[in-house]
């Protein structure tokens, strides 16, 4: 997508949705045909980004639902400032409050985007800055920013670590910390190296299950186990106070 200058291409991102600002740049939204236009920090700044086409799109053709690849890139006077992408209908993990998610449609999300993460890994990417960049809805799984992957042979496990340790972390930190640190078993997966997500998971819902005496299906049935403290890790986007 071409446009011929800077008063061009601002005219047109005005009738865009904004979405907001990342790192690496701003994203708007084409409502008429669900593109997302990320438009690289650089060109607010009015400098060059130095990324090539063939960079961009270097893992276009690694067919799968979970990871969102660029698919076109933008130019403006000829010069590359961002690229598009598909939008979906998700919020950010880390903008939703655990205690209204489905657990069953949560673990399925994560089994559909580990078969995903086995595709790249076998396409030799290697996942990087996965955290905060998780997004979701009703059991589809999503991850944007892709940007910084790289290309090198990598272990499966690896890869998969990054969203394991955002699932852990959603599920857990500044939540049930205390409910996991009293449970040996629990303790142990939280803090162990490549434990995989959905395996705590499983576990951390049957432990809670057994506490209160009925098979759960979303952590508001054991909000009153919520300890809140101030050394969390994970950077919600809303405040729970009112839970």
């Amino acid at each position: 997508m071409e446009f011929v200058s800077r008063e061009h291409f601002d005219t047109y991102l005005r009738g865009l949705k904004y979405l907001g600002q990342g790192s690496q740049g701003a994203c708007y939204l084409n409502t008429k045909n669900n593109t997302v236009y990320k438009v690289f920090n650089d060109y607010f700044d009015e400098e060059e980004a130095g990324y090539t086409e063939d960079f961009l799109l270097r893992f276009s053709d690694i067919k799968n639902s979970t990871f969102i690849w660029p698919n076109n890139v933008i130019k403006v006077a000829g010069t590359i400032v961002g690229y598009t992408m598909p939008y979906k209908r998700a919020k950010n993990l880390c903008n939703i409050n655990p205690l209204l998610v489905n657990l069953d449609k949560l673990e399925e999300a994560t089994i559909k985007a580990e078969k995903d993460v086995k595709t790249l890994t076998d396409n030799e990417v290697r996942l990087y800055d996965v955290r905060y960049n998780i997004l979701y809805n009703n059991g589809k799984m999503y991850v944007i920013d892709t940007l910084e992957y790289g290309n090198r042979k990598v272990s499966y496990e690896e890869n998969r670590m990054t969203i394991d340790d955002e699932l852990m972390l959603f599920l857990v930190d500044n939540y049930f910390e205390e409910f996991v640190k009293n449970d040996k078993l629990l303790n142990a997966m939280y803090r162990e190296f490549e434990v995989r997500g959905v395996d705590f998971l499983k576990v951390f819902r049957n432990k809670l299950s057994e506490y209160v005496g009925k098979d759960i299906t979303k952590l508001n049935e054991v909000k009153h186990l919520v300890r809140k403290n101030n050394s969390h890790i994970y950077q919600r986007g809303f405040d729970i106070e009112g839970i």
